[in-house]
C-alpha cells in the first residue's frame, strides 16, 4: 500500500512540474537572433498574427531582432535597427503550436545561402514582401512566409491561402512550381 502511495505521488507530482522549456524559450534574450521570413506586421498597431495575416507592414528577412518575452498567446520582440517593438499573437487559425510556429520564422542563422540561390525574380519579389507571377515556393515563403496550414494543408499543394485580415484571403496559384496569378 505504501509503495501505490509513493507510486501515486510520484505520478501526481509529474503533471504538476511544468512543461519543459520549448526551444524557442532559448532565442528570448539571446543575442543574434533573425527573422527567417519576411513579416508583415500591422505598423500602425505594432502586431503581427501567427495566421500570418499579409498587412502592408515589411520586416525584411533576416533582420536582427530581439525577443523578448514570450507566454504560450504573444512574444514580444523588437527589431534592432529601428528598436521598433512588435506584438505577435497566436491564433488556434495558425494551425500549429505556438512555439513550434515561431521556429519557423525566428532563428539565429540567416538563411544567406539560400536567398542568394534564388533567381533575380525570387529575390525581386523578397525584397518587395510580394508574390510576382514566376516566382518559385521558396521564394515566396521568404517573401510572405508560410501560409497557414489550416487553409494550406500542405505546401505541395498548387493554391496557397494567405489572409489579409480577419476576413479577407488572397490565394497565390502555382504552376508548375511558379507563381501563375495572385488572387485578391
Amino acid at each position: 500500500m505504501r509503495h501505490a502511495l509513493s507510486v501515486l505521488s510520484l505520478a501526481l507530482l509529474a503533471c504538476a512540474s511544468p512543461p519543459p522549456p520549448h526551444a524557442v524559450d532559448a532565442l528570448i534574450g539571446s543575442p543574434g537572433v533573425v527573422t527567417l521570413t519576411n513579416l508583415h506586421p500591422d505598423e500602425p498597431r505594432s502586431r503581427l498574427h501567427a495566421a500570418n495575416f499579409q498587412q502592408a507592414g515589411l520586416i525584411p528577412v533576416c533582420s536582427e531582432v530581439a525577443l523578448l518575452e514570450r507566454n504560450k498567446e504573444r512574444l514580444v520582440f523588437s527589431v534592432n535597427a529601428t528598436g521598433k517593438r512588435y506584438e505577435y499573437y497566436h491564433h488556434k487559425a495558425a494551425g500549429e503550436p505556438f512555439p513550434d510556429h515561431l521556429l519557423r520564422y525566428f532563428g539565429t542563422a540567416c538563411p544567406r545561402a539560400q536567398l542568394a540561390a534564388l533567381d533575380k525574380l525570387d529575390q525581386e519579389g523578397v525584397k518587395q514582401g510580394k508574390a510576382l507571377p514566376g516566382m518559385t515556393k521558396q521564394g515566396v515563403v521568404f517573401a510572405l512566409g508560410y501560409p497557414p496550414p489550416n487553409v494550406t494543408p500542405s505546401l505541395d499543394a498548387d493554391r496557397w491561402i494567405y489572409w489579409t485580415n480577419r476576413f479577407n484571403r488572397r490565394a497565390v496559384v502555382f504552376e508548375s512550381g511558379r507563381v501563375l496569378v495572385v488572387e485578391d
